[in-house]
């Protein structure tokens, strides 16, 4: 055998030998690195910060102080970057790591607030009931009424911050008296009504017993298969939204979105975005309800939730408002179709009486 043959087999030998070692560590490489991975994993995840911190990557980073926010974690060499909130527009009242800071409230004077603390960057707005109005609603106040004022000038107690004024009344102590008399004047005109009504009931049982036998042959209609109908069914209510919630006070409109389950956070932005205006915060409310809900149906729903919410006074006036509205449309409607009618008999050489 040549030297040439010798020294290619002696290079082959070689080569085979040093790929065999490099296969069989591949795998163990591969092993040490999910070990290690793993490992970061399990550290991570098992991370536990004192209070008053948070995690960041793998390492524990110290909450910003109130009144700041977090523009920046933490590094092991850099605390947590902080950032003051801006004086009398943003506030944050606890330790965060937030990305910013929240707005200040303002108190609205339409709802007979005033500013009893101005905002800081630690503390947001406090409110308080304005000069001779007192809070009706739970802490915190969101709505006050004015206070009551005694015809007679007799004041029992005094409107306070939470109560309104109690007058004093004119019987004092002979309240018995009238109620005596009121009973004595009550008793013939209590047995003249019964009587009335005794001999009024006899009679509607005889005409509903004739009504019953006329009807007798008539085909059965189920009650409850009679949609319930109101005066202005499917009514595009997007344009009517202002006349709508000027029947309605801001507790009322709030009080009807909640029914629908509109997130508290939307109805917090919308009275913030509005502070000043609670005319427009009642508009943004109600379109944010007639949007989630659409066209179909709304007008009868706004209607059936009214009476539920025990608001039957502001139901009746806005669906007084409404047929008021569509009674002038259908008769503009009329009034265009019966000008286009005689605008064609013209046109055609003759005029319809």
């Amino acid at each position: 055998m040549s030297a040439e043959l010798r020294f290619l087999r002696l290079v082959l030998v070689f080569g085979w030998t040093i790929g065999s070692l490099c296969e069989s560590d591949v795998p163990a490489a591969h092993t040490v690195y999910d070990k290690l991975s793993i490992q970061r994993n399990l550290s991570k995840r098992e991370l536990k910060c004192e209070e008053g911190e948070y995690p960041a990557e793998n390492i524990c980073c110290k909450k910003c102080a109130p009144g700041s926010f977090k523009q920046a974690d933490c590094t092991k060499v850099n605390n947590t970057t902080c950032v003051q909130c801006e004086e009398g527009s943003t506030f944050m009242d606890y330790p965060n790591y937030y990305l910013g800071c929240r707005r200040c409230g303002t108190c609205d004077t339409k709802l007979g607030l005033e500013v009893a603390e101005q905002c800081t960057i630690t503390q947001n707005t406090k409110c308080k009931c304005a000069q001779d109005h007192f809070c009706n609603s739970s802490v915190p106040c969101r709505h006050c009424d004015p206070c009551d004022k005694c015809e007679n000038g007799e004041i029992e107690k005094a409107c306070t911050l939470t109560t309104n004024t109690i007058c004093k009344t004119k019987a004092g102590n002979f309240w018995w008296i009238y109620l005596v008399v009121g009973i004595i004047i009550a008793i013939p005109s209590l047995s003249v009504i019964a009587v009335c009504c005794y001999k009024k009931r006899w009679h509607n049982f005889d005409l509903n017993k004739q009504k019953l036998d006329q009807d007798v042959h008539k085909p059965y209609t189920s009650v409850e298969m009679e949609p319930l109908m109101y005066t202005v069914p499917d009514v595009d209510l997007s344009t009517h939204v202002p006349a709508i919630v000027e029947e309605m006070t801001l507790p009322q409109v709030k009080s009807f979105v909640r029914k629908y389950e509109i997130p508290e956070p939307a109805i917090e932005q919308i009275l913030q975005d509005h502070s000043n205006d609670s005319a427009e915060q009642k508009i943004k409310l109600f379109h944010v309800w007639y949007q989630m809900h659409g066209m179909k149906g709304a007008y009868g729903n706004l209607m059936s939730s009214l009476r539920e919410l025990k608001m039957r006074a502001v139901a009746d006036k806005i669906e007084k408002k409404m047929n008021a509205v569509t009674s002038s449309t259908q008769e503009n409607g009329k009034s265009n179709v019966k000008t286009a009618e005689q605008s064609s008999a013209h046109s055609d050489g003759y005029l319809a009486p």
